[in-house]
């Protein structure tokens, strides 16, 4: 059996839904895998990749594959697996949430584990630690994640353009998710609850002049400007050129711009802001997916 599959890269937050909202975006990385006779278990990880990327053991593909068998206490059955990484590694672009949804997606394929959307999204976040890219990176869209709840997909207006830059450099999550304060005061969390609220609806109803407030937030992204100090400067640089809305994308550092109009004036705000604040890279423009993960079956 040969099973392709195609996973969109994700932002997750979006301003004010830390580790509850996540957004696709029409960036995508594809894995093959087909059965094999014999052999264990085999990785292309793709050209460019490190030698690390090789060992099923350190691969989170691969590991994602094993572990979905274990929970559904199944021997992994042998297989060979090739990937093409079109999304960035450590920008906060939904990579590892691609690699184990692209694991777990494999092993209930080639093991014939039967789990539905929810059960996936379920065993990949527990694989890669948390479910708000994962759960767009399998629905698309824009999701809403309720903690030991269901998994809410919000359809965006088509028209939106994911602007982002970015950095040449990587951020660690594990070290951008450290500085997040574990609690604040009441009026922070009625701010950061309202515009999750007000995101939600503007997205449902097709409301983008409200994008700017609802993207604000006063929980993650000023205590991760203080590791990534370019954030907010970027921030402005592409409200002042016309976004509807701004934020950092996920754990950073790469900054989100959500735009309808001119998006090549707003990619060149940003860029320009980055030069300022000497931070190289780049600006891409993505649509916005509203499908999730595709799975293709063949004999």
């Amino acid at each position: 059996m040969h099973v392709t599959i195609r996973v969109p890269a994700t932002v997750a937050n979006l301003g004010p839904g830390f580790d509850i909202l996540a957004l696709a975006v029409q960036l995508q990385n594809e894995v093959e895998a087909w059965s094999e006779p014999e052999g264990g278990i085999s990785i292309d990880p793709g050209p460019d990749s490190s030698e690390e990327l090789r060992d099923p053991a350190r691969n989170l593909i691969a590991r994602a594959f094993v572990a979905a068998c274990a929970v559904a206490r199944v021997t992994p059955p042998c297989a060979r697996i090739s990937c093409r990484n079109a999304i960035p590694f450590g920008r906060g672009l939904g990579s590892s949430a691609a690699a184990a949804l692209s694991g777990v997606l494999a092993a209930n394929a080639l093991a014939n584990l039967g789990w539905d959307e929810q059960q996936v999204i379920a065993r990949a976040a527990e694989i890669e630690g948390h479910p708000d890219n994962v759960a767009a990176a399998m629905l698309g869209g824009m999701v809403v994640c309720v903690r030991d709840g269901p998994v809410a997909q919000v359809p965006v207006p088509d028209e939106l353009r994911a602007v982002l830059f970015v950095p040449d450099g990587e951020m660690s999550t594990e070290a951008a998710r450290r500085v997040v304060p574990h609690s604040f005061s009441r009026e922070e969390a009625i701010y950061n609850a309202s515009r999750c609220a007000l995101l939600v609806t503007a997205m449902l109803t097709g409301r983008l002049d409200l994008l700017g407030e609802a993207m604000r937030d006063r929980w993650h992204q000023p205590a991760r400007s203080e590791l990534m100090p370019h954030v907010p400067l970027l921030i402005d640089a592409a409200l002042a050129a016309g976004a509807h809305g701004a934020c950092l994308a996920g754990a950073g550092p790469s900054v989100l711009a959500l735009c309808t109009g001119d998006t090549e004036a707003v990619a060149s705000a940003m860029a320009a802001a980055a030069r300022l604040a000497e931070v190289d890279g780049q600006p891409v423009t993505h649509p916005v997916r509203n499908f999730g993960a595709r799975v293709d079956l063949a004999p």
